[in-house]
């Protein structure tokens, strides 16, 4: 580069009026690219044979020649990482004469370091690719023991919810039992009581009263209500348990479909990152 240099200084002694007429300023660096855009293009006579120096603050010269080409711009060749540094922008940019040799060396140059640049990158997205494979690989054995994890749970609620749903079934059966006898014990004593009550209004007629049987019918009237307040607070009791029952079946049975969901969840982020560390081993 530092013959460039020193040809930079020769060449701009001999160079026509119309290679040092259409000055420029470096406008823009991509640090990506390793590449600097000026603002001339095709209707500033610039072509991609055009040769450009770039006087930099240092006092020294980059040279430079067009890669993408444009009306009113271009960017320029891949530059070196030292030369990238040394450039600024606003720095002058100047068009160049170079001899055929040296013309060729530039272009040699910038290709070189374009390849260098891709070969980079290449290592670094190979690089990325393998981390994140290793990263998927890791979270791929963190879910496959949560899926395992998940299917054993599974198996136990599936235990615990059929031995509930029979409990649940013997439990509905009984009290279903229980509440027919209550019911039909409570339509009894209301006949029954009804009648009783019948036979004390008619006492109410008789000269002279007889309290004591009145006292005995009201005592038996009271002992046929509190049987039926009994057999349905036994009816209250059985429909309680019943749906205490419910509850706790529909309990298990809602824990058991979530582990299925979270099982199923977990299957398919299982396949779905397998994909992905395919698809990164197929790409590398």
């Amino acid at each position: 580069m530092r013959r460039f240099q020193l040809l930079f200084l020769a060449v701009l002694l001999i160079a026509p009026a119309w290679a040092r007429a259409a000055d420029g300023r470096v406008e823009l660096k991509n640090a990506d690219a390793l590449s600097v855009s000026v603002p001339l293009g095709t209707v500033n006579g610039v072509s991609r044979e055009s040769d450009f120096a770039v006087r930099t603050s240092d006092n020294g010269t980059v040279l430079l020649y067009p890669v993408d080409l444009y009306e009113k711009m271009f960017w320029s060749r891949t530059l070196s990482q030292e030369e990238f540094s040394r450039i600024a922008t606003g720095d002058p940019v100047r068009p160049v004469a170079l001899s055929r040799d040296e013309h060729a060396a530039l272009r040699g140059e910038g290709e070189a370091l374009k390849a260098a640049l891709k070969s980079r990158r290449e290592d670094a997205r190979r690089e990325a690719a393998r981390k994140e494979a290793d990263d998927l690989r890791a979270r791929l054995e963190r879910l496959q023991s949560r899926r395992d994890d998940l299917s054993d749970r599974i198996a136990d609620a599936e235990k615990a919810l059929a031995d509930e749903e029979g409990r649940l079934d013997w439990l509905s059966s009984s009290e279903e039992r229980d509440i027919d006898r209550a019911l039909r014990n409570i339509q009894d004593s209301a006949d029954r009581r009804d009648e009783l009550q019948g036979q004390r209004n008619a006492l109410s007629g008789q000269r002279p009263y007889p309290s004591a049987e009145a006292n005995r019918l009201s005592a038996e009237i009271k002992r046929l209500n509190d049987r039926i307040s009994s057999e349905r607070e036994t009816i209250r009791a059985a429909r309680d348990r019943k749906r205490s029952a419910r509850s706790a079946y529909v309990a298990r049975e809602q824990e058991w479909r979530k582990l299925v969901a979270d099982r199923d969840q977990a299957a398919n982020e299982i396949r779905s990152i397998e994909r992905k560390i395919r698809d990164l081993e197929e790409h590398r």
